[in-house]
């Protein structure tokens, strides 16, 4: 391609011209112009930078004689001979991918001559990954925060490795030096017997450039029992002092041991209201109850009179009985019944119960862990539904205790900001056909770890878990809930009906309570 312009080329000539005087010719240049054809020179593009896996290249484009307007190049990048997807600036970071192959640019660009140019770098030498930076291990709690060494506590493997990660992890977790057997898994929940030893775990893998890793944790500090409470206060059980005789204490909120022969409540609500007696005090809010048979006064197993409550959900086709029949709810989850708010979301209350799990109508399996108390948060208008601040559910290995909180004022989420649980290991025969005396005494404060949690089953105390945020910031404070609650798919969709029975219910709030004011045995009827 030729091009003109107009270019000023000078050729001298000699005029002459009289002058005067001297009698000499004056001598004068003339100048003479014509335009002259560019021809295009094409430029050309070099690659600047080490062509190793992670560095930075950078196309420089030369056009010395034409000139290069700069701010118009376009550029695609190749690894061998394939386009490398989205750089199509002047600058590329060497992918992982491009281990093994060279990289080459081409640019296109008009000069400032007005050419477009076309043209193609030379090749990179080959890219090179890497070198291995051997990875790191830190054991930290399901959040990725300091853990909590307390048993029913989870600790989790955190691994940070700049090669990446891309294959399968192997996991070893021990205690002291001791292998723990088939624990190969990511987190590890500690037991009762690591209490008073270390915890450290260690892992294999392949990371994304191919080095082969083997890493070990730092010991965690010497792992300590939750259960039993370190010098708690345990207290005597009503029914095993000999000549006991009831006393009066605190007026309790709730008061309700189902000795005439049913309950009564605020609300009536919902398709079954089996065993309501609208004689009997109102000492409930409301219930809850999946089917026709959730409850019935029991007459043969009692903790203390002539009645308890037997509660019972039916399993199979648990959505059958209320509304959609083909939807599980809220209420086909549950047969359980609601006391009353405590006065401020910061309040102290003390919770007081019997419950009995017969064998042969509960049989639990791995996995399985339905409620049967919980605190619960009254939401504010507009707010959903949120799970218990407070949650007693059972287990194949015993109980756990779940609790959460959130301190703002409006939320959309059912989680809250916070929740975590803690364990007490029993065997199973333990907590079953047989009654328990619950007695909990909670401090909820949402906004400080000012609150806590404490437990005592059949006199022993098991829990003191101090200095936790527990509660939600609503204009109510929390309410108690009893009977059973199968949340989660696990739970409702187990093949085995589950029954309770649920007597001597107290709920006390008051300046001076203490334990005796709700423990079984020990109050007037």
């Amino acid at each position: 391609m030729i091009k003109k312009r107009i270019v000023m080329l000078s050729t001298m000539a000699l005029s002459i011209s009289a002058c005067g005087g001297g009698g000499s010719p004056e001598q004068k240049p003339v100048v003479n112009t014509t335009p002259q054809p560019i021809t295009n020179v094409v430029g050309s593009v070099t690659i600047q930078g080490n062509a190793q896996q992670g560095q930075i290249l950078k196309a420089n484009v030369s056009d010395e004689n034409n000139g290069v307007v700069t701010n118009s190049p376009s550029y695609i990048w190749y690894a061998d001979s394939e386009v490398i997807e989205s750089q199509t600036q002047s600058q590329l970071e060497i992918a992982r991918s491009a281990v093994g192959k060279k990289i080459t640019v081409s640019v296109s660009y008009t000069d400032g001559d007005g050419f477009n140019e076309n043209v193609t770098s030379a090749p990179t030498d080959t890219v090179i990954k890497i070198p291995n930076a051997e990875g790191s291990i830190a054991i930290s709690n399901e959040l990725g925060e300091e853990p909590e060494l307390i048993v029913a506590s989870t600790l989790k493997a955190n691994i940070t490795d700049a090669n990446g990660i891309s294959g399968a992890i192997e996991y070893f977790w021990y205690v002291n030096d001791e292998l723990i057997s088939e624990q190969n898994q990511a987190t590890y929940t500690l037991v009762e017997s690591d209490v008073g030893q270390s915890i450290f775990v260690r892992v294999e893998y392949q990371d994304a450039d191919g080095y082969n890793e083997s890493i070990t944790s730092t010991s965690t500090k010497l792992v300590v029992s939750n259960l039993p409470v370190t010098n708690g206060e345990d207290f005597p059980v009503g029914a095993s002092i000999p000549g006991n005789t009831p006393i009066d204490r605190n007026a309790p909120v709730s008061e309700e041991s189902f000795e005439l022969g049913g309950w009564n409540a605020g609300t009536i609500n919902g398709d079954y209201n089996p065993g309501r007696d609208s004689s009997i005090p109102k000492q409930f809010r409301f219930t809850q109850f999946q089917n026709p048979d959730s409850f019935s006064a029991e007459t043969t197993i009692t903790r203390f009179g002539d009645y308890s409550a037997k509660l019972y959900w039916q399993s199979g086709d648990p959505a059958k009985w209320n509304d959609d029949p083909n939807t599980i709810d809220n209420v086909d989850r549950k047969a359980m019944l609601h006391g009353r708010n405590a006065n401020t979301i910061t309040s102290t209350v003390w919770h007081g119960f019997s419950v009995y799990f017969p064998s042969e109508d509960i049989n639990l399996v791995e996995g399985e862990d339905p409620l049967f108390f919980q605190l619960h948060g009254a939401p504010d208008p507009g707010e959903p539904g949120r799970q218990p601040p407070l949650a007693l559910t059972i287990q194949t290995d015993g109980f756990y205790v779940g609790y959460g909180w959130d301190a703002r004022e409006f939320n959309t989420s059912t989680g809250g900001q916070g929740r975590d649980k803690f364990h007490i290991p029993l065997n199973m025969a333990d907590y079953q056909d047989r009654w328990l005396d619950f007695v909990i005494e909670v401090k909820a404060d949402p906004f400080e770890e000012k609150g806590f949690i404490k437990l005592w089953i059949n006199g022993k105390q098991m829990a003191d878990i101090t200095n936790i945020q527990i509660g939600y910031n609503d204009a109510k404070g929390l309410y108690p809930s009893w009977g059973w609650y199968f949340t989660g798919t696990t739970n409702v969709t187990r093949n085995n009906d589950g029954t309770l029975y649920l007597d001597e219910i107290r709920h006390v709030e008051a300046a001076d309570a203490n334990y005796f004011d709700v423990a079984p045995g020990y109050f007037s009827k």
